[in-house]
């Protein structure tokens, strides 16, 4: 089993560095890129005006997952994902049945302020994101301290593990940024309902 880089909250949140070497990381990220079935997801807001999710996503696996108010009707596994999610059962030693990617086009694309603490998901979740492409801020905070920050840069081929109470206790973003390059993030997790 790879150990992890780096820690923080309490062994809640790991970090590998350069899970993926860079041949290895260039060759996902292009194949995710220009393979996945993105979508550009809306709502209509309060005064009835159309608003864009600000990245593109896919869901891929055998559960379907709400979030950000829709409902995602996953695609199968292709042999890539199939391989990927493999990989993040053995880093976590959890099993997972449900895959969110996210694009991040630019710097413009952004997630704001939550936690995955759906109930569909368990009470203490283990989520495993693996991220190709543009290095990007990922960002943490206490939910009764909005004033305390961690700030964390992941870069491509990193992998990053959040697991225990970290989504009942924290709150975390990809924020807006001076960047032109795209990023790729993908988190595995277990539908449990």
């Amino acid at each position: 089993m790879v150990s992890p880089s780096e820690s923080y909250l309490h062994d809640r949140l790991l970090i590998f560095r350069g899970l993926y070497d860079v041949d290895s990381a260039d060759a996902l990220f292009e194949t995710l890129h220009d393979q996945i079935e993105w979508l550009h997801p809306y709502y209509d807001n309060a005064d009835e005006r159309r608003v864009y999710i600000p990245r593109l996503t896919a869901n891929y696996g055998e559960a379907s997952y709400n979030y950000s108010g829709l409902t995602f009707t996953p695609k199968p596994w292709t042999p890539q994902l199939k391989q990927l999610k493999q990989n993040a059962e053995a880093l976590s030693g959890e099993t997972f049945n449900a895959l969110i990617l996210q694009q991040y086009r630019d710097g413009q694309d952004r997630v704001n302020w939550h936690s995955d603490d759906d109930p569909c998901v368990g009470t203490n979740p283990t989520i495993v994101s693996f991220s190709f492409g543009a290095s990007r801020d990922f960002v943490f905070r206490a939910k009764d301290d909005k004033k305390e920050k961690l700030h964390l840069r992941i870069h491509h081929g990193d992998g990053v593990i959040m697991r225990g109470d970290l989504q009942h206790t924290h709150v975390h973003k990809v924020p807006k940024e001076a960047t032109t390059e795209t990023r790729i993030n993908l988190t595995f997790r277990k539908i449990v309902a």
